[in-house]
């Protein structure tokens, strides 16, 4: 299953292109992306330009959930209704991106869960209650991190039925079926694994999370969301989650060196996020190279968005993610 869209339904791949309109949940507004050819109407990626509509969310848009998991109340429909209605478009689906914090990241280890998927999916389930209570339906995708070759770690996302529903339902009464569901970081992750190159990581870290995505040329390796505002706390966070990468991938154990913290590959963003900037200057200061930054002048300039995007790299990056997908 594709690794940036691992909380849409597992038989829910779409057939067709995937449509060129995102919108893009914060917990203080809703955006809107969509890309315009010459005469207005929606045009493919990489044709046109794009279109970018904001409007804030009013206060208690959100309450909390099973598992202190938001639940979007009527708010969150009016705000996409104007928004849709702004855009001008007959918009029939879309993509949606939500925070990273939204939903709850698995990690655990499996003999061969691509071997014993029943056996696999059970473990989490079980996993799962005890995070959200017994009685809470919940949505669950997962996969085996780097293919899942023998032994190794399972990578999981999950989030309860009622939330998820919640997002999805603002959109049903406008015609909006959501054909891709992504948290902002598994959305940007395609886009820093093409920047890179094969393996790596990205740091991304907007105002309230930071998260941490490991990936190689064959899929993702790791995940860790960290709720924080502090930006310390969050530099301590991205360095815990490379050394268990590092430390998971050594055999005999890691020798004291530079671990990945310092010299591994490295995209980050968003470009006015402070922890990238302190986790920039941490690097920098342990002989590091600074990490990659991702802009949409540095994607344009890499060929991955069309040249003269510009704007809000927060809320752009996870929308063209989104909109051009990857695995």
């Amino acid at each position: 299953m594709p690794a940036t869209d691992l909380l849409s339904k597992l038989k829910a791949k779409l057939k067709s292109p995937l449509p060129p309109h995102a919108f893009v949940v914060e917990r203080e507004r809703l955006v809107y992306v969509g890309r315009r050819d010459a005469k207005g109407r929606p045009a493919p990626l990489g044709m046109g330009s794009l279109l970018v509509l904001s409007r804030a969310l009013p206060a208690g848009t959100f309450r909390e959930g099973p598992g202190g998991a938001p639940v979007a109340g009527a708010a969150l429909a009016a705000t996409a209704s104007a928004l849709a209605a702004e855009s001008g478009a007959k918009i029939t689906a879309a993509s949606l991106v939500v925070p990273d914090d939204f939903v709850r990241v698995l990690a655990i280890e499996a003999e061969k869960p691509n071997e014993s998927p029943k056996e696999t999916e059970e473990v989490l389930r079980w996993r799962l209650a005890r995070m959200f209570g017994d009685a809470t339906p919940h949505r669950l995708a997962w996969q085996a991190a780097e293919n899942g070759k023998g032994p190794g770690r399972l990578l999981a996302v999950a989030a309860p039925e009622e939330a998820v529903a919640s997002w999805e339902a603002a959109f049903a009464p406008l015609g909006i079926r959501i054909g891709g569901l992504k948290t902002a970081a598994l959305a940007v992750a395609p886009l820093a694994s093409r920047v890179l190159a094969g393996d790596g990581f990205l740091v991304w870290a907007p105002s309230e999370t930071a998260t941490t995505v490991f990936f190689a040329a064959d899929g993702l390796k790791f995940v860790r969301t960290k709720a924080t505002a502090d930006v310390e706390e969050a530099l301590q966070e991205i360095r815990l989650a490379s050394s268990f990468v590092e430390g998971a991938a050594a055999a005999p154990p890691v020798a004291e060196s530079a671990g990945l913290d310092v010299v591994g590959r490295c995209a980050a963003g968003p470009s006015s996020s402070p922890v990238v900037e302190r986790f920039a200057r941490f690097r920098a200061e342990n002989g590091g190279v600074p990490p990659k930054t991702l802009t949409p002048a540095n994607l344009a300039a890499a060929g991955l968005v069309p040249p003269g995007t510009a704007g809000d790299d927060a809320v752009l990056l996870p929308a063209l993610g989104a909109m051009t997908g990857g695995d």
